[in-house]
């Protein structure tokens, strides 16, 4: 008698372990998805730089470097001028957007492929099993875009020092 009504319980608790863990990989898609959106909803309403100044413009209010490393220490750190790279990249500025952060353009191409991404994941339940296939590649991808970041920042001290 306590077997089955072991087997019972025990058949009842898989069905609502499954689905909150399918519940538990959809809110991190979402988040995924609100935080991509922010970020190209941000580069959009921010205003590209204008000639002869360093600040980002909210309408007409100038916003201030934002970097504690380089306010800090003056040099700076890996990520320094990706802000003012995207947005000229969202704007249409390319050549502006390679000069404010070499890889500038290369993270924007990454937030709107996480963005379709987890879109798609939140949109299409039947693509689901066939998206998550390419969402490795782009966790991967997350690690190589690290290392290159990196790579740059190394570059970015080699060419401060040798001037």
């Amino acid at each position: 008698m306590r077997l089955s009504i072991t087997r019972s319980i025990n058949w009842h608790k898989e069905p609502c372990a499954s689905s909150s863990r399918v519940r538990g990989e959809l809110s991190s898609y979402l988040v995924i998805f609100i935080i991509c959106f922010c970020i190209l909803a941000g580069a959009l309403i921010l205003k590209p730089v204008e000639p002869g100044t360093s600040f980002i413009r909210l309408g007409r209010v100038p916003l201030p470097d934002m970097c504690i490393l380089r306010a800090t220490t003056g040099l700076p750190c890996p990520g320094c001028g990706l802000t003012r790279s995207i947005v000229a990249a969202v704007h249409g500025d390319i050549g502006k957007s390679l000069t404010y952060h070499r890889l500038g353009l290369l993270t924007l191409v990454y937030i709107l492929l996480q963005f379709a991404f987890s879109l798609g994941i939140l949109v299409i339940p039947k693509w689901r099993t066939r998206i998550v296939r390419y969402g490795k590649f782009l966790n991967q991808g997350i690690i190589i875009l690290g290392i290159l970041f990196m790579l740059n920042w190394i570059l970015t001290f080699f060419l401060i020092l040798t001037q």
